[in-house]
């Protein structure tokens, strides 16, 4: 599980008769994660070429856009929202139906009878928007005419006449206030204007519908001042009747006739997407498989006759495709194996770890997939993430309330789909650590002696003692040092651990040099952990507390300076010097053809160098790392202090307010407890995940490696051939 899965990398040459068999055959075997020979040319020199997409990939991926465009047009709109309860307890149904068995595909039989089922159905919704189109524009001058009914106006009446203009259109409601002002500015008092506003749909700006009469002799300016206006004018189609009632009788035949002709078009399209969306989604299958091949084989090498596959395997599958791949090519073929470097960044990685902590690769993978040569941290994350966690969120309550929520997550909540799944199993963890510190620390929903005293010495009111746990450690605000030098220890320890799997990486490569480097760096992490607990020591002397009794009575058997010098300044000087020699090292191999003397400011660059990594990069930063898991004191304190602000608002309201106090004080103190376990849950997470990614991390993962992705055809409708 400290290791991604062993590969082996496999050469299989076969005739070019085969290539469709032996990849059926690799799509069953579901264990062989391709490659693209383009990468890897250099190991044939010369004596194969890469394969270039041929028709079959074009045509393929040419028919599937027209598939997926068909299927996009018959699958049935969204029917009515899911009420909460059928997204939260309901697990989404599976596709059922027996699978069809397809022996072989035929994409020139699949594009000629999916060509006229397009055609059909293209024809059928093109019509049928023209349809609505035409509806839709029918409603419009049924609401125009039965308006100019309103009006008593009949349709020859609007237009040009002997003496007058009438105009009729719809404006924008803000401006029918300046209309008649407008008119008189243009025109005088010979005009006539009546109006009515239009009810359009919610959220869209208003209109109103108007009957302008003017003199004919002001046609030009009435026009221009109607367009300032943004003034639509309206015209009465032609083929209509001339009577309004008449014009709106015709309308509602229309609407009637046009409406049954809709339904009858979508009663044939739904007659179609019963009887034919289940073959289409075959189609669809079938032609992505064709797509598959094509593309896997621009992944292959070939030459006159024969192709070449590249790709890697599990170890214990090796077997599994060499007989595989033997027999379905009757024996002409060849499968070299060899077992590739864990330096070598083109093998994939595959993580094994037990489903029980599978969620936590989600969080590894944030950071970077895991190079093959890379240790899976996945074990050590879900061991040392719930509890850097839980010692951020102690409580009791709080954890409880934690636990349950991943219990219902996981068991419960189903129709949130698989990843909220393994989020559940995250929290589920996280919940029991912080239950436990809340138990090691004294907090039950907030409430602990140290919000005890406080309750009583701010408001002369005591919390009923059934709620006060005593804590099995110690409480962190009144022993803040003790809980700070806690947390300089278990973050030395987690850093520690990084740098002792790197130098297990370094064994693994045979570098015994960075073994070396490795411990030393270790040595030098303690002793910078030595070195503060020295500047804190004289702080825990007198402190109760057996973890702060023990830390002072290990640094009062080390002479101060001693245990600076040993601890300290010696692995300083040695990463010094191991910085130095390596540097030297490498400008002796660089120079080596070159016969180039080092001046005196090669030589002081050097020495420069050195001081900078053994100081800055190496002490420094582990200062910096080691007091960076301060933040465990900072987020614990915090979630104490904001609690013990609720408590202290709660019983305020409790013993100020007559009557109702009681009420509103639970009330304060509930909703306190929500906020705080929404904020403190979220950024005791942040910060968990921080000190992974920046502090643990940098110390041996480097991430960034290709997943193990097997090739295979997806399959829902239809079985192997």
């Amino acid at each position: 599980m400290l290791k991604p899965v062993e590969m082996r990398e496999l050469k299989i040459v076969t005739l070019e008769d085969y290539v469709d068999g032996v990849i059926k055959r690799i799509d069953a075997l579901g264990s062989v994660h391709l490659a693209d020979i383009k990468e890897l040319l250099g190991d044939w020199e010369g004596l194969i070429e890469p394969s270039k997409a041929d028709a079959v990939l074009i045509k393929s991926s040419e028919l599937l856009a027209r598939i997926d465009n068909l299927i996009a047009l018959l699958r049935p709109a969204e029917g009515a929202k899911k009420s909460l309860k059928e997204m939260l307890f309901k697990a989404p149904e599976e596709e059922k139906g027996e699978k069809i068995r397809v022996e072989e595909i035929r994409l020139e039989e699949i594009e000629k009878e999916f060509s006229g089922l397009e055609h059909i159905v293209t024809t059928l919704i093109d019509e049928n928007e023209t349809l609505k189109e035409e509806l839709s524009n029918t409603k419009e001058l049924s609401g125009v005419l039965k308006i100019l009914e309103d009006f008593s106006v009949d349709l020859d009446f609007v237009g040009e006449h002997e003496f007058i203009s009438v105009y009729t259109g719809k404006l924008p409601s803000m401006n029918l206030d300046v209309l008649e002002s407008t008119l008189d500015a243009v025109v005088g008092g010979n005009h006539f204007v009546v109006s009515k506003k239009i009810v359009e749909g919610e959220g869209e700006e208003s209109f109103a519908f108007a009957l302008i009469v003017t003199l004919k002799k002001d046609k030009e300016e009435v026009g221009r001042a109607l367009s300032r206006l943004n003034f639509e004018f309206w015209q009465p189609p032609e083929h209509v009747p001339n009577r309004t009632k008449d014009a709106i009788a015709g309308a509602s035949a229309g609407m009637k006739r046009l409406k049954g002709e809709i339904r009858d078009k979508e009663r044939e399209i739904e007659e179609i997407r019963s009887e034919k969306l289940k073959h289409l989604l075959v189609m669809q299958e079938l032609v992505q498989i064709e797509e598959s091949k094509a593309k896997a084989k621009v992944l292959f090498g070939k030459s006159e006759r024969v192709r070449v596959i590249e790709g890697w395997t599990p170890k214990k599958k090796v077997e599994n495709v060499i007989e595989g791949i033997s027999e379905e090519t009757g024996g002409f073929s060849v499968v070299e194996v060899r077992a590739p470097k864990r330096e070598d960044v083109q093998v994939p990685s595959l993580l094994n770890n037990p489903q029980i902590i599978k969620p936590f690769e989600s969080t590894i993978k944030m950071y970077g997939h895991p190079l093959y040569k890379d240790i899976d941290p996945t074990l050590i994350t879900t061991i040392m993430f719930p509890i850097l966690f839980g010692l951020m969120f102690p409580d009791i309550g709080h954890g409880i309330f934690l636990l349950a929520l991943g219990l219902a997550l996981i068991f419960a909540f189903r129709g949130l789909g698989k990843e909220f799944r393994g989020m559940g199993v995250i929290i589920v963890l996280c919940g029991i650590c912080s239950l436990i510190s809340g138990a090691l620390f004294g907090e039950f929903f907030g409430l602990s002696e140290y919000a005890h005293l406080l309750v009583h010495d701010s408001v002369g009111m005591s919390i009923p003692e059934m709620f006060v746990f005593e804590p099995l450690w110690f409480e962190p605000i009144p022993n803040v040092t003790a809980m700070f030098a806690l947390t300089m220890l278990i973050g030395t320890l987690h850093m520690g651990l990084g740098l002792l799997l790197n130098g297990i990486n370094k064994v693994s490569s045979r570098d015994m040099f960075g073994v070396i480097w490795e411990a030393v760096k270790i040595w030098c992490l303690f002793g910078t952990l030595y070195f503060l607990l020295l500047l804190l020591s004289s702080s825990l002397e007198g402190i109760d507390i057996g973890f702060a009794v023990f830390v002072v009575s290990v640094l009062s058997y080390i002479e101060p300076m001693a245990g600076i010098i040993i601890l300290v300044a010696l692995p300083v000087l040695i990463l010094f010097a191991f910085k130095v020699v390596s540097e030297l090292r490498h400008e002796k191999h660089g120079k080596e053809e070159k016969e180039e003397k080092r001046s005196g400011m090669d030589y002081l660059i050097i020495l420069i160098d050195g001081v900078i990594d053994a100081v800055l990069e190496n002490l420094f930063r582990f200062l910096a790392n080691i007091v960076s898991y301060g933040r465990i004191l900072a987020l614990a304190l915090c979630h104490a202090a904001l609690m013990e602000v609720f408590i202290l608002l709660a019983f305020m309201c409790w013993g100020s307010i007559a009557v109702i106090g009681p009420v509103i004080g639970i009330i304060v103190f509930v909703a306190g407890n929500g906020v705080v376990i929404v904020l403190e849950a979220i950024m005791a997470g942040i910060h968990t995940i921080r000190l992974h990614f920046y502090e643990w991390f940098t110390k041996f993962y480097e991430g960034g490696g290709v997943e193990f992705s097997p090739f295979r055809f997806r399959r829902s409708y239809t079985s192997n051939f």
